[in-house]
Parts: C-alpha cells; structure tokens; sequence
C-alpha cells in the first residue's frame, strides 16, 4: 500500500533515513509496530498557561500550576513555536482535523456548526494504515444546528468508527448537561442538549448493531452514521473534562481486551476546557450553583498503580460525579486564596485539565501501553476572557495566558496563534526536548501519516514534523498562513492574515488600513515593534506571499469540489478575492524539473519526502511524460509561468490520476486518482512576473494545462 519508506527523507536534496523493515517503516529507534496516537486538542488554552511554558517564570501570587502537563513536557518535547491555523474556534478545528490552513480550507471564519469537507481527514488517513479510530468531546465542525446545514460531516461521517461528545458547537459552552425528555431537542444547539454517542455505518454492524441508536443521513451526506442520546444517569453532574478522559480510558480499555486488541488506535480528544462555561442555553438547569466559568464538584480522584482496571481517576462508573449541589462548587485548595472568583475558577479549570491528563498518561503505563503510545498535547487557539473578569485583554493580562505574546483568541498576532504544544513517545522522542520550528495544526496529518508507515499526503499544507521529532532524516520547512474575518475582538480588525517564514512574522488587518507589518520573532517574540520601514523588501515579499497562499473561499469547490463555508462578510476580503495575485519578489528563475517516483499509494504523496528513481531534464520532460508507465508511477515536476501583462489565467487537469497542482502557495486543483476524470478547472488572476508552480501526480497520468498549453 505504501511506498518502501526507505526514501523518508528525501525528495529532491534530501538525507537517507535509519535502516527500516516491514514492522518499522520509518527506521524509528525502538519502535516495534505503528503506535497508537491520542491528540488531545483543549478550548482556549493559552500558551502562557502552562508552568513548562511561562507560568513558572512567574512571581505572581495568582500563578496557575501544571504539574502533571510540566512532567509530559520533561518527558518529551515542547513545541514552543507550534501555530493554529486560526485565532478562533470552528476554522482552527476544520482546519486540524482536514489539514488545510485557512487559504484553503472549506471553512473559513467562525461559523458554527459549518461543515468541513469530509473525503480527507485526519481519521480517513490512519484508516487506511489499519486504525481504529474515535473521537471524544466537541466536534461542532459537522453541518446541522447553527448553521442551518445538513449534517454531513460529523465525526463518524469523517473517517471515525466512534464518537462521544457534543456534536453542536453550542454544547462546549458549559461543562454540564444533561438529557430532559420532552425539553431536548438532539437538533437544536440552543436548547438544554445531551452527549451523544454515535458510530460510523461499518462500525455500527461490526459492534453487532447495539440498541438505542437511530440512522442518521441527511440529503447530501455521503455516509450515515448512527446515534443515541447519552443517557443521564451515565454523564448528568460528571465535569465534562473528567467525562471525556473516563470515557477515552474505557475506550483504550475495551480495545485492548477485545478482538482488535492488535490493530492500533487513534484518539482525538477534544477537551472544552478551558472555554468561558455556564452558558444558560445549554447547561444542566439543575445544578444549584448558577456561577459561570463551571468548577467541578469535587477533588480529581487519587492515581493508583495496583488498580490495572483502570490505572486510577475518574471512570465512567461515577467516582466522580457530582450532585445538583456540589457541581460547580469545588476550588482546587492551592487556589482559595486568590482574590477574585475569577482567578480561583480559571486556575481550577486550568489544573482540572492538568490532572485529567496526569490521569491518562498514567493509565497508559499502567495498561503497559506508555512506549507505544504517540501523545499531542496542544489547543485551538489563544486564550480568551469570555465569562471572566476583567473581560478581554486585561483578563489574559491579569493571568499572563499568553505569556510574552501579544494578543488574545481573534487576534492574528502569535498571543491567539501559537498554542502551548507537547509531544511524548518514549522511546523516540527525546526527554526534555525543545523544538521552535514554526509549524501549525495541519502538520499533524502528514506526521501521523508517516509515523503509521504511510506518505505524507500532498492533500494537506502541513509538512511531517517526524524529523523534527525523531531527530532523523530532512525537516521540510512550512510556511505558515493564517486569516480570518473579524468577529467579537472588540479591536475591529475586519479581514485579518498573517504568514510566517522562519524568524518574520507578517500581519495585514485590513481594517486598519491593510498596511503589511513586520515582526523580527527572533528579536522581538511580543511583536512590539513593526520593522516594515527598516526592512522594507522584507515587508512587500512577504505581503506578496501572504497574497499568493489563500484561493478565496467562494472557489473551493473549482479547486478540490468541495462545498464552501465562510459565513462572516467582509467588503476587504471579496476585494483580495478579486485583485490579481502578485508575482514572488526576488528571486532566480525556476528551471523546470520533473522526478519520477514508482510505489503503490493510497493518495498522491507529497514526493518531496521520497526518494525519487530518475530525475528528468527539461528538453526530455515531455517525451518521458508520454512514456510512463500507467500504474505504480508518480512525478513531481516544477516550473514557472511567465505573465506578459495582468490577465486571468484558466490551469485544467484531465485524467484518471491523482492531481495536486500549486500555484505559488495557493493550493488550486486536487483530486485522487479516479475521483475526477471529467477533469477540473481554475482560473485565476495573475499580475505581471514569473510565478512558479508545483504538481505532485500519480499514474494514469492527467494532462495539466495553463490557457491550453501543457505544463509539463
């Protein structure tokens, strides 16, 4: 199925990795098998929230406390420049779990409940190396409820076998609910809503079509799934971050003592916490203590070594579980003494969060499943003020969230980029470790590709982190892209980007005007100074960049043909849309090139992780196209195209193969071999200049044309 990844590292210019085998594709020092991979993402958490991160830096008497997450930091690596793709919440989770940053991503903006484009997600990807795969708390990215949308893209309609959570977005507002027959309407996000439990339509028939569940496909969806109401005496009162981790250990639990006990898993776990919570639309109206931002009821369980069942915490049997009068009432005791409620809340959700994952990183090692076990710990966003006081900036502030960073949650500054970033696997990643390669949400598809024994797919923007990880073979660099249409900073930024390359971080709010800032991260980490004057070329080929790496949202089905969502108007964003797209500044003409590569792969590769078999010269490449071979064959070929004068220029690809065309950094034409015979069409504005472009293509090969004439 996969290509030998004897090439991993390499592509054109790359390193030959460690010596590999059928058991050990990728030459990983220690490992057996394809590990078991658990990302767990948080709401809100911001990257100064974290002892490991800052808060230990700090003399504050109000200084929040992550024992438990600062040991996961000692015992693996810190990603200290990892990025979401979004400030917000709905673009930054469509675009993890699909992996594409928000120049392509189907949703855009923060609009609820929009759904993402479903044919290649993170759980569609470790499917096909033979995981189980489950997801666990907020989804919210789905279709259905805010948006008005069918439901066609919930967690078992994108590639999981298994969900338990919240399907709505809504829900992740409180840490309480609960299930009222006759008041609950599973459809509504703004009414009193239930966990809901669901399954993929082939994991439902192998779980032996258990009762309960009702058939769910709604016009348009192209898969059902099957879903069932929690019932309340199973989740009512349990603190939802206590809930998920329980239900995320039976999980791993009955895995490993059922039938399947030999495949691997993949867990996506998706806390709410530390999202502002007590929202009155859906929280549990039971519950005594009206008070928002919820606490839980009682202290985190003890860990215990001798209990194998469970490995200690909470666990679905009630250990946990509050009363109408306990929930939303416990103070973790190191923080009674903080001066306002606010600060005593906030640091007992923050260490709440803590010990869940203190819990399940225990559970691992008790269940013997700590070596083989790939953790990610990171968050959505920057952190936000909402429920809080003081509100907004001046509540980030009060705590230090965000650290040395600037800005908050809606802010395309790195304080609502960077996101507090852990990885731990023993054995492979290296304790104590610190990595401030600049990387984002959409690395984590290509990495769990490839840590599974699989390409890296050509699908996503990200690049593999594994080098970074493993320390072996090339570390492809990334460039990171980020915008998002302004809704609720307060600061009223309209359409916000920014991109990163290396040290520079640029930003363009246009609503302020749409100059181009420049930040030095090296010198300069809180952005306090715009260096556009003093580095004036810098600032114009970045500004160039940040408009040649987004296709607009309308044009996302010419590109890949998927339905488009961008819900927030923005008269700054439709004229970008329009404008043409500049030519790069600087740099030598690129001499076209094309390198053959022979595997069998489940999606076009990103070949410039494999080792190619022939590299072809420019006077051949068109001859060598005509000659290969019509199966087992893939190229990667690049070159420019030069633009006379400002015109639109119309790219079509047209065969049975797989096609990942790139224009620049603006992802605009993809489809699978077999998925677009018909063949797909884009046109696009370009300025005056060279721009170059890069195809990634598998056998039977498309033809790939600009205004007629063959690119290759």
């Amino acid at each position: 199925m996969a290509v030998p990844a004897a090439a991993r590292a390499a592509g054109p210019g790359g390193v030959a990795p460690a010596a590999t085998s059928a058991a050990n594709p990728f030459g990983l020092p220690g490992v057996g098998r394809r590990p078991n991979i658990i990302l767990v993402l948080c709401d809100d958490l911001g990257w100064g929230d974290l002892g490991c991160f800052w808060q230990n830096r700090r003399q504050a008497k109000n200084r929040l406390l992550t024992p438990n997450l600062d040991r996961m930091a000692a015992e693996g690596m810190m990603l200290t420049d990892h990025c979401s793709a979004a400030p917000v919440c709905a673009p930054a989770r469509a675009s993890l779990v699909t992996g594409k940053n928000q120049g392509h991503c189907n949703l855009r903006d923060n609009a609820f409940d929009a759904a993402i484009d479903p044919h290649m997600t993170l759980a569609t990807v470790l499917k096909q190396a033979g995981y189980a795969t489950w997801h666990i708390g907020k989804w919210g990215i789905g279709g259905g409820y805010q948006s008005g949308t069918a439901r066609t893209a919930m967690a078992c309609q994108a590639g999981f076998d298994y969900s338990y959570g919240y399907p709505a977005h809504l829900h992740g507002h409180s840490y309480y609910h609960c299930f009222i027959e006759g008041q609950t309407d599973i459809d509504s996000a703004t009414s009193h809503s239930p966990v809901l439990e669901s399954y993929s339509e082939a994991a439902y028939q192998a779980a032996g079509r258990p009762e309960g569940f009702a058939r769910d496909q709604e016009p348009g969806a192209k898969a059902a799934h099957w879903r069932r109401p929690v019932p309340n005496d199973e989740a009512r009162f349990v603190y939802d971050t206590d809930l998920f981790t329980a239900k995320a250990k039976a999980l791993i639990r009955a895995h490993q003592e059922g039938p399947a006990k030999d495949a691997p898993f993949f867990l996506l776990l998706c806390q709410t916490a530390v999202h502002g919570s007590g929202n009155r639309q859906v929280a549990d109206p039971d519950i005594a203590c009206k008070d928002v931002f919820q606490v839980p009821g009682g202290p985190y369980p003890a860990l215990r070594d001798d209990d194998a069942r469970w490995g200690g915490g909470a666990d679905l049997e009630g250990s946990a579980k509050a009363t109408p009068q306990t929930a939303n009432t416990w103070i973790h005791p190191d923080f009674r003494g903080y001066p306002t409620a606010s600060e005593r809340r906030y640091a007992t959700t923050v260490r709440r969060l803590d010990d869940a994952m203190g819990d399940l990183l225990h559970f691992l090692k008790v269940r013997g499943l700590d070596r083989e076990t790939l953790v990610v710990f990171t968050s959505d966003n920057g952190p936000a003020g909402e429920y809080l006081a003081p509100a907004g900036l001046d509540w980030v502030e009060t705590m230090d969230s965000n650290g040395p960073l600037r800005g908050m949650k809606r802010w395309a500054y790195q304080g609502g980029l960077r996101e507090p970033t852990l990885v731990r696997w023993p054995g492979v990643v290296a304790p104590g470790a610190v990595s401030g390669l600049p990387c984002d949400q959409t690395c984590w598809m290509p990495t769990f590709a490839e840590a599974a024994g699989l390409p890296a797919p050509a699908h996503t923007d990200g690049v593999s982190l594994l080098p970074t990880l493993t320390g072996a073979g090339r570390q492809l660099a990334q460039r990171l892209y980020a915008e998002y249409v302004d809704g609720g900073s307060g600061r009223g930024f309209g359409l916000e980007q920014s991109l990163r390359e290396g040290r520079w971080a640029a930003v363009r709010n246009h609503a302020k005007g749409g100059k181009v800032e420049l930040y030095d991260l090296e010198a300069d980490p809180g952005q306090a100074r715009d260096v556009a004057e003093a580095f004036p070329e810098e600032a114009a080929r970045l500004g160039a960049l940040m408009a040649a790496s987004r296709i607009p949202a309308p044009r996302v089905p010419d590109a890949c043909g998927a339905p488009t969502h961008a819900q927030t108007a923005a008269p700054a964003r439709d004229a970008l849309d329009r404008a043409a797209v500049p030519a790069p500044i600087g740099g030598a003409p690129l001499r076209p090139a094309l390198w053959i590569y022979q595997g069998d792969w489940p999606w076009v590769p990103d070949f410039r992780t494999l080792m190619p078999v022939h590299e072809v010269p420019p006077p051949r490449i068109g001859a060598v196209m005509r000659k290969l071979p019509p199966r087992g064959c893939g190229v990667l070929a690049h070159g420019e195209i030069e633009v006379e004068a400002e015109r639109e220029v119309v790219f079509e690809a047209r065969g049975g193969g797989g096609c990942q065309l790139w224009l620049q950094g603006a992802h605009i034409l993809e489809f699978e071999a077999g998925d677009c015979a018909a063949g797909r069409r884009y046109a696009i504005r370009l300025g005056k200049g060279r721009h170059p472009w890069r195809a990634c293509l598998t056998a039977p090969f498309v033809t790939l044309t600009a205004d007629g004439r063959s690119l290759l």
